[in-house]
């Protein structure tokens, strides 16, 4: 057998096929909120990996509804209240999963964690008039919510917030204060039963909250769990 001569051979470039890349597409997780006008479910992306700021124009029973879905998900909550009373039945239901506090001072009690992990993601809401300091949402599974009628002016909380929530049109004003005239247009066209969302990196979310009758029972004072 004869060897060919390799000098008369063709030249060629050998190159490997590129590998194929995965394509990772946004799972919808987080906290539920509701369903938007097109009938399509919105959520909230926390607790995650990444710490999250949440600023909320509205009543504080709102940070009653969404502490309940924070326990939900596995979250260990601190509540910083004025009104710790209105906290009974879902500290009834929450046990020692649930932290009643008059200041945001000490937090988190625990390590934050991911979920099934030690204690878990740790969240804090505060219906404080004072918004809590923005480093405190500065790490993994941490979730800080901020629930007040007034936007705090020159507040880096509500400037490093990821979601700004507006939980009706009487709140257009506030919004304009923190968001400017285009959000405030958006919430003064909210009709009764309507919230907004304003994402930090742009757009937002009208939806009505769903409520079950279980939380309507956690959430109001006096009446016993379903």
């Amino acid at each position: 057998m004869t060897t060919p001569d390799l000098t008369t051979l063709p030249a060629t470039t050998w190159e490997d096929p590129a590998p194929a890349v995965p394509l990772l597409y946004p799972a919808q997780a987080g906290v539920h909120l509701g369903t938007d006008r097109q009938g399509r479910a919105v959520a909230l992306p926390a607790p995650g990996p990444a710490g999250i700021r949440i600023a909320v124009l509205g009543e504080s029973l709102f940070g009653r509804l969404f502490a309940l879905r924070l326990l939900a998900v596995g979250a260990c909550v601190t509540a910083a209240t004025r009104a710790p009373a209105q906290w009974a039945g879902i500290r009834q239901a929450a046990g020692d999963r649930l932290v009643i506090a008059g200041h945001t001072g000490a937090w988190p009690p625990q390590p934050a964690a991911p979920p099934t992990v030690d204690s878990g993601p740790q969240a804090l809401v505060c219906d404080l008039r004072r918004a809590p300091h923005t480093a405190l949402a500065a790490g993994p599974w941490r979730t800080v919510v901020h629930v007040t009628r007034t936007a705090p002016r020159r507040s880096a909380f509500w400037a490093a917030a990821e979601a700004v929530l507006a939980l009706d049109a009487q709140f257009a004003d506030a919004v304009e204060q923190v968001l400017g005239t285009d959000a405030a247009r958006v919430a003064a066209g909210l009709t009764p039963g309507e919230i907004v969302v304003f994402h930090r990196g742009g757009g937002c979310d009208v939806l009505r909250p769903d409520i079950s009758p279980g939380e309507t029972a956690l959430l109001t004072p006096g009446r016993p769990p379903a």
